[in-house]
């Protein structure tokens, strides 16, 4: 895997966790909102959590603290 794809999937990573934090407007209640939000955050999180732990090693060095889970 190239470094830049790995780079773009932490960006939109970020992006899409930005989107978490802004509630969506729908017609579902809040309960189910709220955790449906939450398992999105916690679904995106667990793989931020992997590409750190299985990728960031393929980073250079020079970037590969700013990424670093």
């Amino acid at each position: 895997m190239s470094h830049t794809y790995l780079l773009d999937l932490y960006d939109l990573i970020e992006q899409r966790l930005g989107e978490v934090s802004v509630e969506p407007e729908s017609e579902h209640s809040e309960g189910d909102r709220t955790q449906s939000q939450q398992g999105r955050y916690d679904v995106l999180t667990e793989f931020k959590q992997f590409l750190a732990e299985r990728y960031n090693n393929k980073l250079p060095r020079r970037i590969r603290n700013k990424y670093s889970g």
